[in-house]
């Protein structure tokens, strides 16, 4: 997800002017300003960006000259260039589509930023702008590009990590799905960071916490999960606790810290440290005490505990 994200922030600034098409363009050189209307289509270097409406913003120190209102020209070889170098900002109204390559967002509202070099797509209160590269998919309430870092943030974000290890070829697909209040994605380390109300769920887990942490290698597959702050995981009728808890994509085993505990249809375990490997269901814990009812585990096959 991370090589998504951060790969259409890059591809969202190169220099150069602004071109443009529309139906109709309105010069305002009071305002320091381009209206444009219907079917509109502005393009940069190798971004391309679409919608029913737009308004293009010059720096003081340029205007543009006056025209009286007239049909936008067809895209062609003399297409005009909107000043480009001076370019402060434009806004796009109404299906927003943003496209780089195969990589494309969408939303209903957009504003590029030339200053700020940021992109920021947001939805209309009933559908959230989103980003999609092949099977992946981000959502959030609004999502920031930053076009100088290479960095994405997003609030409230709503991610499906279909890049994760593949399961065995006798298990289904199980897409793990992650919720918080913000995200934000960091291209050279290979890095998503959850804030806030983090909630992740796998099949029938489901994890909790402040903040986590998402780590990647160079091909886009999760290989780790970090989080921290007070942790809660749930799977059936377990339910732990801890200060920390680590996940591993490849063995698919979560790692307690910090005082953890664990809580088994009445077993009570706590321990230095409790490891759970989520297919198996076993457990492990180092310097292990606490209370065991053996009634409780006589349907149990094929699940153990290690100490």
């Amino acid at each position: 997800m991370i090589a998504l994200a951060a790969a259409l922030a890059a591809a969202v600034a190169p220099p150069g002017p602004v071109d443009f098409t529309a139906q109709t363009m309105r010069m305002e050189p009071r305002e320091r300003r381009t209206l444009l209307d219907g079917a509109v289509r502005l393009s940069r270097g190798g971004m391309v960006v679409t919608g029913d409406r737009a308004v293009v913003e010059f720096a003081p120190d340029e205007q543009p000259p006056a025209q009286p209102q007239r049909k936008a020209r067809r895209r062609g070889r003399d297409e005009p260039a909107l000043l480009g170098q001076k370019l402060e900002r434009f806004t796009v109204d109404g299906n927003v589509h943003v496209q780089r390559g195969d990589r494309t967002a969408d939303g209903a509202h957009g504003v590029f930023d030339s200053k700020a070099q940021t992109l920021v797509l947001t939805g209309d209160g009933k559908d959230d702008p989103v980003l999609r590269d092949g099977s992946e998919t981000l959502r959030g309430d609004r999502i920031v590009m930053r076009l100088d870092t290479e960095d994405v943030d997003v609030q409230k974000p709503r991610l499906v990590l279909r890049r994760s290890v593949p399961e065995a070829e006798e298990e289904p697909q199980l897409p793990t799905r992650v919720e918080a209040a913000r995200l934000s994605l960091d291209r050279s380390e290979r890095l998503a960071r959850f804030t806030d109300d983090v909630v992740v769920r796998r099949g029938d887990v489901v994890v909790r916490g402040p903040r986590m942490d998402a780590h990647y290698d160079s091909a886009g597959q999760l290989t780790h999960l970090y989080l921290r702050g007070g942790v809660e995981l749930r799977q059936g009728d377990r339910r732990a606790v801890a200060e920390n808890a680590d996940y591993d994509a490849l063995t698919r085993e979560v790692v307690l810290t910090g005082e953890p505990r664990l809580f088994d249809r009445g077993d009570v375990l706590v321990g230095e440290k409790i490891a759970m490997t989520l297919d198996s269901h076993e457990v492990r814990v180092e310097r292990a005490h606490g209370r065991l009812r053996p009634e409780a585990h006589q349907d149990e096959a094929g699940a153990g505990v290690k100490r």
